[in-house]
């Protein structure tokens, strides 16, 4: 690969990483943002109507953005990681050697992000760091919103 083919090659694999991390955050900042709007009005509307069992729809769309959101997160999620792979491949490419402290060359970003979160795992207190990654925390954000939805929704049927 000529020097310009890497360089077209590393602003291209870029720029669908970019697109695709900042959908990823989006698609979050927007399914937080929907959450609080249904949980706002669902609080609202059994103010106003506090025995009427169809206030228990307003939960279970919550359930379902939750759903929703989190096929679309592993979806983006994937895309990212296209992105990342692609960036991986060419950094493993760019002959820079590594540091006396033996870690990863500076440029070598996804490298030395692996090698500081491997090195974070060897110690006994960040085995039991939950969540570690983006995916695990939005992980656990859906199944909480989901989990507060039907527990809402059982809560309207049941009372």
């Amino acid at each position: 690969m000529t020097p310009d083919e890497r360089k077209e090659a590393r602003t291209y694999a870029w720029g669908y990483f970019a697109l695709h991390a900042d959908q990823r955050m989006k698609l979050f900042n927007f399914f937080l943002i929907l959450s609080g709007l249904i949980l706002g009005a669902f609080t609202a509307v059994r103010g106003m109507a506090p025995g009427a069992k169809a206030v228990a729809f307003l939960p279970m769309l919550l359930v379902l953005t939750a759903f929703v959101f989190w096929r679309l997160e592993k979806r983006t999620r994937r895309l990212v990681k296209n992105g990342e792979d692609a960036l991986r491949f060419l950094d493993e490419h760019w002959s820079l050697e590594g540091l006396p402290d033996k870690t990863p060359h500076y440029l070598h970003l996804f490298a030395r992000d692996d090698y500081f979160t491997d090195e974070l795992k060897k110690h006994w207190w960040a085995k039991r760091l939950v969540p570690i990654s983006y995916a695990d925390s939005f992980r656990i954000a859906y199944l909480m919103i989901g989990v507060v939805g039907f527990v809402l929704a059982a809560w309207v049927w049941l009372t």
